[in-house]
């Protein structure tokens, strides 16, 4: 499993985390697209994000462009993670872990039994493949049956995890951590392309 691990992340992470709860924590009902929830409690999408895209082009050594930028604090009692991919949200992820706590959190990344695959294909693939529709069911049901946990990286507070936005993963634990946006499981993620020095994206 091909990945970065930074630890150290960002030099000012906890005056990030404090921004981001200064801002307020909350519920987001987007459009729910062809996979993926209606509802995503525990979302921000205000602090100080120029600190952590500064930390990530210091750790990647070049240039990102940032697609999509939230906090989230996951709580016990919010809805279970899906395993997924992020492949429509730019061409890679990076995930910091901004609390600790005492009990073992953080990434795991899966492979699909039947199709071994450990990368969800572009939903034009899916459908010319004949799988859309069974793989979608078997993201939202997480069926041990169907996906074989290949790797899983423990959260630290300043840590970052940073990989190919199409890998099949989950956030651990599937329902939270804590009862508040204060003790949650609090990540800031960051969706992007890398820029290429000839500005294409990479």
């Amino acid at each position: 499993m091909s990945y970065l691990v930074v630890d150290n992340f960002c030099e000012d992470v906890e005056a990030v985390r404090q921004s981001a709860l200064a801002a307020g924590i909350g519920t987001w009902r987007p459009n729910q697209g062809e996979v993926g929830s209606s509802v995503y409690e525990g979302m921000g999408f205000w602090g100080e994000h120029a600190l952590m895209v500064r930390a990530l082009m210091r750790a990647t050594g070049g240039i990102v462009i940032p697609n999509a930028l939230f906090f989230r604090s996951t709580n016990v009692g919010m809805e279970k993670a899906y395993i997924h991919s992020d492949r429509e949200s730019g061409n890679h992820t990076c995930i910091c872990y901004l609390t600790e706590h005492p009990e073992p959190y953080g990434t795991a990344f899966y492979r699909h039994k039947r199709t071994g695959l450990c990368e969800m294909p572009s939903f034009q693939q899916m459908t010319a493949m004949g799988i859309l529709d069974e793989l979608k069911a078997d993201m939202v049901s997480r069926d041990p049956d169907k996906w074989e946990q290949l790797d899983f990286v423990c959260g630290a507070k300043n840590r970052a995890l940073i990989f190919q936005a199409p890998l099949f993963h989950s956030r651990m634990p599937i329902e939270g951590l804590g009862n508040l946006p204060e003790n949650g499981r609090m990540v800031w993620a960051c969706h992007f392309k890398k820029l290429s020095p000839t500005g294409d994206f990479a």
